[in-house]
């Protein structure tokens, strides 16, 4: 299941991060520890500004590289106590990276961080470095990372989207989505797409006497009843009544329910309908990363980038 015992906040001061701010405090008040915060100064920035404060000639060590640095970890500081409570508050990192993406991950896993968050550009977006920034984190991090699009207002989780390729390995997101359900009070919608060129889910027969996407739905139900059998260790089940379906997890010898929806629809493009879906039914996003379809082609590695750039709610991605 998902802790939060130490959030990572990825942040290049513009507005974009700092709407990311208030996700990270809620979600650390909800589950207790820390809000670190981390400013990485890109290699060709941080030399650009020094050398045109500092002319020349100049020293490398007494003059370029001190500079910047105290002047990220000051803003750092300041950002820390504008925003985040003071019993929240963790540690202040201020690097400079020719690879922001790659010191973010290295941080977050020296740190023990269990999740990373980071504002994005979304829906449309225009800053390019942070968007791509945030998509290198979300593809190449073991740690989960939460992406807040640009111009997102923060408001009550009630129905978290929980997209599948009908792959065993996008399940693994139900447990994160489900401590997160069990937490801010939410329902889960289990989705899934059936692209035009060809989805998993068509590999099975359709059962006598039901459409397509209630043939899916029942079978989608069937393999996800399967995962939870296989993996004990996760401790989640179903459990069917005349009030609808739930979704059963086992924390620390107590059981909580969330209400389970399940979504089949047919599009062109998973990313497309994924995003388009959450846009009037969803408040958050939550997905696996990475994971391979029948037809040997990345749904959950590409899809996951592209929704993240394409979706206007915020959007947890979570790695196997």
């Amino acid at each position: 299941m998902l802790k939060l015992n130490r959030i990572l906040v990825a942040t290049d001061f513009s507005p974009v991060s700092q709407n990311a701010y208030p996700f990270a405090v809620e979600l650390t008040k909800k589950y207790g520890g820390k809000v670190d915060m981390l400013h990485v100064i890109p290699v060709f920035k941080y030399l650009n500004e020094s050398v045109s404060r500092l002319g020349l000639p100049f020293d490398m060590d007494k003059d370029v590289y001190p500079h910047l640095i105290t002047e990220s970890e000051e803003r750092l500081v300041k950002e820390m106590n504008q925003f985040v409570p003071e019993d929240l508050r963790g540690k202040t990192l201020a690097r400079v990276e020719l690879k922001p993406s790659e010191c973010i991950i290295r941080e977050a896993t020296e740190s023990n961080a269990d999740l990373i968050v980071m504002g994005s550009t979304g829906a449309g977006g225009r800053d390019i470095l942070w968007g791509s920034t945030t998509e290198k984190v979300v593809r190449n991090s073991k740690i989960p990372v939460l992406a807040i699009p640009s111009g997102f207002v923060p408001k009550e989780i009630n129905n978290i989207l929980v997209p599948t390729d009908y792959s065993e390995l996008s399940f693994n997101s139900l447990r994160g989505a489900a401590s997160l359900a069990n937490s801010l009070v939410a329902e889960i919608t289990l989705f899934h797409v059936v692209e035009l060129y060809g989805s998993l889910s068509e590999n099975d027969a359709r059962e006598a006497g039901k459409n397509e996407i209630d043939s899916i739905k029942e079978k989608l139900l069937k393999r996800v009843d399967m995962w939870m059998q296989k993996y004990p260790e996760f401790s989640l089940s179903l459990n069917q009544t005349d009030n609808g379906l739930f979704l059963i997890s086992k924390r620390g010898g107590t059981e909580k329910s969330v209400k389970l929806n399940i979504v089949v629809t047919k599009g062109i493009s998973a990313h497309y309908e994924i995003a388009d879906y959450a846009s009037d039914n969803a408040d958050m996003i939550v997905l696996t990363t990475h994971g391979r379809s029948g037809l040997s082609h990345m749904f959950l590695g590409s899809t996951t980038e592209k929704v993240v750039q394409a979706t206007n709610k915020p959007t947890l991605t979570w790695r196997p």
